[in-house]
């Protein structure tokens, strides 16, 4: 009991702020928030630099905030709970090499520099310079990519993401840091998924239908 309230003490706070960067990250994608912040800031700044301030603002949520309270408060768990045996260490290295291929094709596919907001940002300072240019559509309402990765499974960075931390070293730390992620991961997609089928209809539905979220299907797998 005693070793149960110290990891929850431990942990709490980086859970209660996963919980409510995943609140905030969810709100930030969602329209109703970007035609709030078209009211206050203007259409202009959602349109062309908005993106990049919710990419920039995501990454350092997850990469320091969050990371800070467990990682750099927490070193004592750091250590490995086990080792992996000789025949499994190679297998595992490279599926963690394979995470980290699978994450950045999907980055590539999805556009990185409209993915990370780059592409309307730069619009945005040609238009501030006397050289404007049409506004991209917010990204993710354009279109629905169903081919490549998405063609195997609907959300390819979140799976490549959590096989990655899947395959880290086996710490508390991971392991809490996976938890987290993994809870995030099914109920980001679902407040995803609602979004998407409010913006494509029938199109996603189909898809959906067709295409696993974070695994293959066996029917699209070869011989299935």
């Amino acid at each position: 009991m005693e070793s149960a309230r110290t990891l929850l003490a431990d942990y709490l706070p980086a859970a209660v702020a996963f919980a409510a960067f995943a609140v905030l990250h969810s709100a930030g994608a969602r329209e109703p928030l970007k035609r709030w912040l078209a009211r206050v800031a203007g259409e202009f700044f959602v349109a062309h630099f908005w993106r990049t301030v919710y990419c920039g603002a995501s990454i350092g949520a997850l990469y320091w905030g969050i990371a800070s309270l467990l990682w750099a408060r927490l070193p004592d768990n750091d250590a490995w709970l086990f080792i992996y045996p000789a025949w499994a260490w190679t297998g595992i290295t490279l599926v963690h090499l394979g995470s980290v291929v699978l994450l950045y094709a999907a980055f590539l596919q999805s556009d990185y520099l409209e993915f990370l907001g780059l592409r309307q940002a730069w619009r945005g300072v040609l238009a501030l310079a006397g050289r404007p240019q049409p506004p991209l559509p917010l990204f993710g309402t354009d279109r629905l990519v169903t081919v490549g990765l998405y063609r195997w499974v609907r959300h390819p960075m979140l799976s490549a993401g959590l096989l990655f931390l899947l395959t880290s070293g086996p710490t508390l730390n991971n392991l809490v840091y996976t938890a987290l992620y993994a809870a995030y991961m099914v109920v980001g997609a679902w407040y995803e998924e609602k979004r998407l089928v409010r913006i494509f209809g029938q199109a996603y539905l189909d898809y959906r239908r067709r295409v696993g979220a974070f695994l293959p299907r066996p029917s699209r797998l070869p011989g299935g």
